[in-house]
């Protein structure tokens, strides 16, 4: 029992931490999109090759084939992050938040592909969670503008995060926690690296506000709230875990109204908490 209540401790921890990042984003604009995710992701990796200097030693010991898959988690990984930020500056935080949190729906389809069974009960989570994105971006579109653009971002960095998790369940036992996060790090900061200078974005000279919540973002937000979710996952169990990570969009847009007086919207609000519903209906307790 004291296990249990220490895992669940640690996992609150880690929802609290996980979802200060889009507060943080939130003070880093007006700072490009691209340039927010390549340094917040790169900053971790330095923090993570710190904490597991024989991570690359590892990773080239593994077979070819591993070797590529975790290649392909870093790439998906930095492509997600890259993605979900740029949606932070179309739509609102809360809408943002909701509709990235549908990667188990994404998760189980992509998992369908790969000749996993889905059941009936993820069917009617899918199905509810779909309702729930509808109303989001129905009363987006109606209204035009960029939110719609913001909602499909969303979306895009939920389906990323699946396939990220679905590639990454393949090197589970392949490697040890830090060793593997440093590598995944360290390749999505070359992929977002990439997209800053192709992109032309701005890195250097940003507003020094920009900088520290960058900072924060990654410290906080990805050293500590990933760090204590792994932990966490270790010590209790995955029904419990799974419940604990739809506290994040809600914490997030706590967040964001407390610090940035954004209010959720009402349409934002009812879709995210049926998206949440299906999600806790139909994926409680699978694995990732």
């Amino acid at each position: 029992m004291q296990a249990r209540t220490r895992g669940l401790l640690t996992l609150g921890c880690a929802i609290v931490a996980i979802s200060s990042a889009t507060p943080f984003i939130r003070w880093a604009q007006p700072a490009p999109a691209m340039t927010v995710a390549a340094l917040r992701v790169s900053l971790t990796a330095v923090v993570m090759l710190a904490a597991a200097p024989r991570a690359f030693a590892l990773w080239w010991t593994l077979p070819a084939r591993d070797r590529a898959w975790a290649i392909a988690a870093g790439v998906l990984f930095g492509a997600h992050l890259g993605v979900w930020i740029s949606s932070l500056y179309f739509t609102s935080a809360t809408a943002s938040v909701a509709l990235v949190a549908t990667n188990p729906v994404f998760a189980a389809l992509f998992g369908l592909l790969l000749g996993d069974h889905v059941r009936r009960r993820e069917w009617w989570g899918i199905a509810i969670a779909i309702g729930g994105t509808a109303i989001i971006a129905g009363n987006d579109w109606g209204a035009g503008g960029r939110a719609i653009v913001g909602d499909g971002l969303s979306l895009a960095g939920g389906a990323l995060a699946a396939g990220y998790l679905v590639v990454g369940r393949r090197l589970r036992s392949a490697m040890p926690l830090a060793a593997y996060l440093a590598i995944v790090n360290t390749f999505g900061a070359i992929v977002l690296v990439a997209a800053v200078i192709i992109g032309g974005d701005q890195v250097f000279g940003l507003a020094p506000h920009a900088y520290v919540a960058i900072a924060g973002a990654a410290m906080i937000a990805s050293v500590v709230g990933h760090t204590l979710l792994n932990d966490g996952v270790r010590r209790t169990p995955t029904h419990l875990v799974a419940l604990t990570i739809l506290g994040e969009p809600v914490g997030a847009s706590l967040m964001t109204w407390a610090f940035f007086a954004e209010q959720p919207t009402v349409h934002a609000a009812i879709g995210g908490l049926v998206i949440l519903a299906g999600i806790g209906l139909g994926f409680m307790g699978r694995k990732a």
